[in-house]
């Protein structure tokens, strides 16, 4: 009899044992759940922030859309800039030649075309024109400024011309200097100094006359006469 009451009470703390970790089981499983529902949700929303990075390497298959996006982009970019119509400004400026017939220097003021402020460069291809006078000395088609500086503390126009720039000058004595003395005019009175050096292939240019002493020409256009 005793035996049969303790089984009894055996099987009853069992029976009770079970149902009270019931709950517990289902708690547990059920914060399990949310957390592993938050570790996804935080996951993806990591994953999300990842594709949108350029920076993100964390998968091939990020890394190779986010490549290629930006390759397209870089495309659509460089045809945008390609289509893109260069910045012109027309300038009023005064351009000086040389007339070999009348051994004289005139001036012409007009309007050129200033391209991406290359404005040096505007004034060259200016100087191309003859102005419909045979008599003018003008610059070589194929010469052309490579680069231009001008120093502030000396006030000296440095151009720099390509090794075409010799075509332009084959001339006589006095009219090489003429020729000199008109780019000089007009890249000094347009840049208002006084004082311009020629360099051909980073070289000082010396033209007939010799050496400048202070390796500069000088601007002078006092005598120039306006052509009509």
């Amino acid at each position: 009899m005793k035996k049969f009451i303790v089984a009894m009470m055996a099987c009853l703390f069992m029976v009770f044992s079970l149902f009270g970790c019931s709950p517990a089981n289902e708690q547990e499983s059920d914060s399990n759940q949310a957390a592993q529902s938050e570790n996804d949700s935080s996951t993806s929303d990591q994953e999300e922030n990842q594709t949108s990075i350029p920076e993100d390497n964390n998968s091939d298959s990020n890394t190779d859309s986010t490549n290629k996006t930006e390759s397209d982009d870089s495309n659509q970019d460089d045809n945008s800039d390609s289509n893109q119509t260069p910045n012109t400004q027309q300038r009023i400026s005064r351009l000086y030649y040389y007339d070999i017939e009348q051994n004289q220097m005139f001036y012409v003021d007009k309007e050129v075309d200033v391209i991406e402020n290359a404005y040096v460069n505007a004034l060259t291809e200016a100087l191309k024109e003859n102005q419909d006078n045979k008599d003018f000395v003008t610059i070589n088609e194929d010469t052309f400024v490579t680069s231009a500086t001008l120093d502030e503390e000396s006030g000296i126009l440095n151009i720099y011309f390509n090794e075409s720039f010799h075509l332009s000058t084959n001339l006589g004595s006095g009219i090489e200097a003429g020729f000199i003395d008109a780019l000089v005019n007009t890249y000094g009175y347009n840049y208002n100094v006084d004082k311009v050096a020629i360099y051909v292939q980073n070289k000082l240019y010396e033209d007939q006359r010799g050496p400048m002493p202070d390796g500069y020409f000088k601007v002078t256009a006092e005598d120039a006469v306006k052509y009509e």
